[in-house]
């Protein structure tokens, strides 16, 4: 009769993933966003950890929702330092809206009290003369 072996697959899995254990090299063992490694093989053949840093986001326009080009992106402190020059452009809305909202709220803005003046002067048109 053929016995199977009950745990061979067991034995091969813990074989491969012996090495593969590490020590985390911070104290905070939680799996937070500021603890995250990968793995990398050393010269010597052992398995060290490399901490990863935080992906950190562009600036994004308010209405519209695109990146703003020249703007730095900001980190809690790296970004404090930074000079007034690279965090905000030099127009209204600056760092907070793109080129092209802008214009359209400037625009819409001018419609509107164009819209008003037109209002008016069709008013003062239909008043009688005495």
């Amino acid at each position: 009769k053929n016995k199977k072996k009950p745990y061979k697959n067991f034995l091969i899995y813990k074989k491969k993933m012996k090495d593969r254990r590490v020590v985390l090299r911070r104290h905070c063992p939680f799996s937070t966003r500021k603890n995250s490694f990968k793995k990398v093989k050393t010269p010597g053949n052992k398995i060290k950890i490399q901490y990863l840093d935080k992906k950190i986001s562009k600036v994004v326009c308010a209405e519209s929702k695109k990146k703003l080009n020249g703007i730095s992106s900001p980190q809690s402190l790296g970004f404090m330092r930074l000079c007034k020059r690279k965090k905000k452009i030099s127009r209204i809305y600056g760092g907070h809206l793109s080129g092209n909202s802008t214009k359209e709220r400037i625009i819409k803005s001018f419609l509107l009290d164009e819209k008003k003046l037109v209002k008016k002067y069709n008013k003062e048109k239909k008043k009688p003369f005495l």
